[in-house]
């Protein structure tokens, strides 16, 4: 809704006002026009002629000037209304702060009236002036300046809290104009609020960025223009490919870029509480319990916490606390029994329940007011179905109404305009309006009906609503099927896009795998596959089984099922998620094979590449290189068109291609597509070093583990030597290339290994493993696989300086990584866990831990097996290696039958791979290793004519070692 100011009743004043002031000037005249004509004779003509002319004269005169009088009081009263207006329109730009009234669930909104929020500000502080400094810091009010700044972070870790200390400081201590952006005021955010203050320092806050990225960068273009100073802070549960191309816009991106995000972890530190993780939870838990019970009345009940809780973020703890005050109803806890304490290892999910069933008491109160069915199962899911789909209208809310009547209790009988009106008062939205003026100023489009608050309890009550929670274990599965039948299927696009948001965030949620964890630790069968007939809202998996219903249902349109797909995040989409971005990928490639009377040769290109990218996630890697080869046809057919349009989708689909080429052991193929796609980036970073530099890092990272792969150790280190310089210099202007330094520096790393260069390997093996770990302290398990492999490298490299046991720890620290990883995803992280079985065999070896090492290498070579049935143009060879190395643990330990057997199956394997072309130096190391430790096996047995002849096939293979 654009900005609206009515005025047509002013109109009408102004005309009539205009008539009785000339009426009666006219009137005036006449009488003084009479007066003169019945003045006695005695008065001479001319002067009557005077009186009759000065009558007229100045009655026109007189009535001009009057009018005039009220024109300019109209004008100074208009003008201060329009103030008025503005202002009130400013105000209007920001969220609506929910009621607290009785449900208690709001409590916990960090948004809230007045600059105080329930829970005082707990932590955090060094961020809050952080983004103090980041405000205020060179801010002159004459010169015209923007910043950006992201803040990352999970749901419920306190990114808006934060953002609203930051409102309160930067409002009541500088003065500035603060808004934290509703969705739909974006693009006239700016000029509506410069209309209410002109000339003040703005500072707006949007959560949810990762949603509204059009919007967003409507709004940057819009406040790069403005001639003040103005802040933008986005807050997003996730960065990936939404802030990439931000940051790549071509007026705006130089400024997005400038600072670093900040990215929040779960854990928050107190600058008052003890050392260690517990006090630290504990001294939240009693600043809430404190609060929470002086905001209701009641009396403070202690409440010691018998653990950490895992993965624990604010909205947890708060949550907890608040609870804690509930259960007191409003008298003194008894101190002679001691503070509270909650139950070891108690999930969120039945906190948040508990929370819901608080929440539930103010929706029968209100619904017996509003007459209403009062029955819990009917409002938990007309309350779930609005947090869900949400309603942009009275008639759509009402339409939501009579969708959901079918799930009602037999008997129940919604009214769909009483039961709207209720949602509406219960959840207003994000903006008030007010039917009394003509004159009011709307912006944006706030919808009709809000939602549940915090956005996590929302969510939890939607999965809680749809898996049947409240069901009996009889009927849980039939009720969640009808649910998910009626609320998931004929949506709109708009309800599509906002079902779907909800249920990756669900999915995506920390909590969700962090009590899967606890399931398992507390010996719990954990199922690899979600069980489609009845589905357990604790489990990510299962939560994005919801989501796939969903995709399986949507309108296979292009414009719906690209919105979709723009919800998913990328890159690193949770292991949960892959199954429903690979579905929605199969779609987008059906939505163009539907239009049959357009050719989008661009939106077919777009299609196959988004369908070779969750493809070769799931370990499809056939499947996700004939994807990526059409993808890489189409876009240099586009190329050739419009070079300057489409020459960056090819050369990112190039490097895509190289991956899956690289993926399946075509190790030529994938030098040929990753060179031409440095060539690209590299002809182009030349005009636009600033913009490009992190993309050529890339393809020349991966075009040097080409000629790695091919037996090139010189000229991979040379290439990855240009890649690590230019990482290295993004990563002193932003952390956020520090993962990408640690890449380079890993692959480096394993260059020197090859050519014999322990030391140095050594070396490049510890300060990359430094920065994983630092990466991961920062956002656990991201990047997992990655601190595996370092742990792994730097494993080897003290095994090769002789320091066995503490190769041997890393070694152990490695595979409990890959153990969880494979759980999650078997097909993506078995190799990796393969590699780490055989390295813990050889570390075992290198000790004399015969059992365990046997069993480490049985472990790998079962696993690698499977691989290389498979995949044996790249699996093949790590079979080899694995054989080998366990053949030769088998020899040391006397096992000589067993070795004979495995040296044999190695050999055959190393050949045949060495015939087909595999050159890379730690194959050939490998091959040569296993040559010579057979022959001395065999040597030992007698059979030295065979031994001679292995050590003789040894000869061409130190030719190539030494070419290297």
């Amino acid at each position: 809704m654009n900005v609206t100011e009515a005025g047509s009743g002013g109109l009408k004043g102004r005309s009539g006002r205009r008539l009785w002031v000339y009426g009666i000037a006219s009137t005036l005249a006449v009488i003084v026009g009479i007066a003169a004509a019945i003045l006695p004779e005695s008065v001479p003509t001319w002067v009557r002629q005077i009186m009759v002319a000065g009558a007229v004269v100045g009655g026109v005169i007189g009535a001009t000037l009057l009018e005039r009088w009220f024109t300019l009081h109209d004008r100074h009263q208009e003008a201060a209304d329009r103030e008025a207006h503005d202002r009130l329109a400013s105000q209007q730009l920001g969220v609506r702060p929910p009621g607290d009234d009785d449900a208690l669930g709001r409590l916990l909104s960090p948004v809230r009236d007045g600059d105080e929020q329930i829970v005082r500000f707990v932590g955090r502080e060094d961020v809050l002036q952080q983004l103090i400094d980041w405000c205020i810091d060179g801010y002159d009010p004459a010169k015209r300046s923007l910043r950006v700044q992201l803040v990352t972070g999970s749901g419920g870790v306190g990114k808006t809290r934060l953002a609203h200390e930051l409102q309160t400081a930067m409002r009541t201590s500088h003065g500035w104009e603060c808004r934290n952006l509703r969705t739909g005021v974006e693009a006239e955010a700016m000029q509506v609020l410069r209309r209410g203050h002109p000339g003040a320092p703005v500072l707006f806050i949007v959560d949810y960025a990762e949603n509204r990225s059009d919007a967003v960068s409507e709004l940057l273009r819009q406040a790069n223009s403005d001639p003040g100073a103005v802040r933008v802070l986005l807050l997003a549960r996730r960065g990936g490919l939404w802030w990439s191309d931000l940051c790549q816009q071509p007026d705006v991106g130089a400024v997005v870029g400038r600072y670093d995000p900040i990215e929040l972890s779960a854990r928050v530190v107190p600058h008052d509480a003890d050392d260690g993780h517990l006090a630290e939870q504990q001294r939240i838990v009693d600043v809430a319990v404190q609060d929470f019970a002086t905001f209701l009345g009641k009396s403070p009940a202690p409440l010691t916490l018998p653990e950490v809780v895992p993965g624990a973020r604010m909205l947890d703890l708060l949550s907890i606390a608040l609870i804690q005050v509930l259960l007191v109803e409003g008298h003194a806890p008894d101190t002679a029994s001691g503070p509270r304490r909650p139950h070891a290892g108690v999930s969120m999910h039945v906190v948040f329940d508990e929370l819901l069933r608080h929440e539930a008491r103010s929706w029968t109160r209100s619904a017996h007011e509003a007459g209403i069915p009062t029955d819990g199962q009917t409002l938990r899911i007309l309350v779930a179905a609005a947090c869900l789909l949400g309603a942009e209208s009275q008639t759509e809310a009402e339409s939501l109404v009579r969708r959901i009547s079918r799930l009602c209790p037999p008997g129940t009988r919604l009214d769909p305009r009483s039961a709207a009106r209720w949602l509406r008062e219960q959840y207003p939205p994000s903006a008030g309006f007010s039917d009394t003026s003509d004159d009011l100023v709307l912006v944006g489009d706030p919808g009709w009906i809000g939602s549940l608050h915090p956005d996590r309890l929302a969510e939890h009550l939607v999965v809680s609503m749809l898996t049947a929670t409240d069901a009996s274990d009889t009927t849980r599965t039939l009720v969640s099927a009808e649910r998910r039948a009626v609320l998931l299927r004929g949506l709109s696009e708009r309800q599509a896009i906002r079902a779907m948001i909800v249920l990756t965030r669900a999915a995506s949620d920390p909590s969700r795998s962090q009590d899967d964890k606890s399931s398992r630790k507390h010996g719990q069968q954990s199922r690899s596959k979600p069980d489609t007939d009845r589905l357990d809202p604790r489990r990510g998996d299962d939560v994005a089984q919801l989501a796939l219903d969903l995709v399986r249902n949507i309108d296979v349109r292009w414009e719906t099922v690209s919105a979709v797909h723009e919800q998913l995040p990328w890159p690193d989409p949770p292991s949960a998620l892959h199954d429903v971005g690979h579905e929605v990928a199969e779609l987008l490639v059906r939505a163009v094979n539907s239009d049959r009377l357009l050719t989008h040769t661009d939106r077919t290109a777009h299609a196959q590449h988004v369908l070779g990218n969750w493809t070769f996630i799931l370990g499809h890697y056939d499947a996700s290189l004939r994807a990526r080869e059409q993808a890489t046809r189409l876009y240099r057919k586009l190329a050739r068109w419009r070079p300057s349009h489409y020459w960056s989708s090819l050369a990112r689909s190039l490097d895509n291609l190289g991956d899956s080429y690289a993926a399946l052991g075509r190790n030529n193929k994938a030098l040929e597509a990753r060179r031409e796609a440095a060539g690209t980036w590299r002809q182009h970073a030349q005009v636009d070093a600033v913009r490009l530099l992190p993309d050529l890092a890339k393809s020349l990272h991966n075009l040097g583990v080409s000629y790695r792969d091919l037996g090139l150790p010189r000229e991979a280190i040379a290439t990855h030597r240009e890649a690590l310089a230019a990482r290295r210099s993004l990563a002193e202007q932003h952390d956020r290339h520090q993962a990408s330094l640690a890449r380079s520096l890993s692959s480096i790393g394993r260059c020197h290994a090859d050519l014999g260069d322990t030391e140095h390997a050594h070396s490049d093996f510890l300060e990359a493993l430094e920065h994983w770990r630092h990466l991961d302290t920062q956002t656990p398990t991201r990047y997992e696989p990655d601190l595996a492999l370092a742990l792994g490298d730097l494993g080897t490299s003290y095994g090769l300086l002789g320091l066995a046991e503490t190769g041997l720890a890393l070694h152990e620290e490695a595979h409990g990584i890959w153990l969880r990883l494979s759980a999650r995803n078997p097909v993506r992280f078995e190799p990796g866990l393969a590699r780490s079985l055989t390295n813990l065999g050889i570390a075992h070896a290198d000790l004399d831990h015969v059992e365990k090492s046997a069993q480490a290498h049985g472990a790998a070579i079962a696993i690698y097996r499977g691989l290389a049935r498979r995949y044996p143009n790249r699996r093949e060879q790590n079979l080899a290696w694995s054989l080998g190395s366990s053949a030769t643990s088998l020899a040391r330990c006397g096992l000589d039958d067993l070795a004979r057997e495995r040296f044999a199956e190695a050999l055959e394997l190393h050949r045949r791979r060495y015939e087909a072309g595999t050159r890379s130096a730690l194959f050939v190391t490998a091959y040569r290793s296993t040559l010579d430790s057979y022959a001395a096996l065999l040597a030992r047995a007698g059979r030295y004519d065979m031994a001679r002849e292995l050590r003789e096939e040894t000869e061409p293979l130190d030719q190539s070692l030494a070419d290297l």
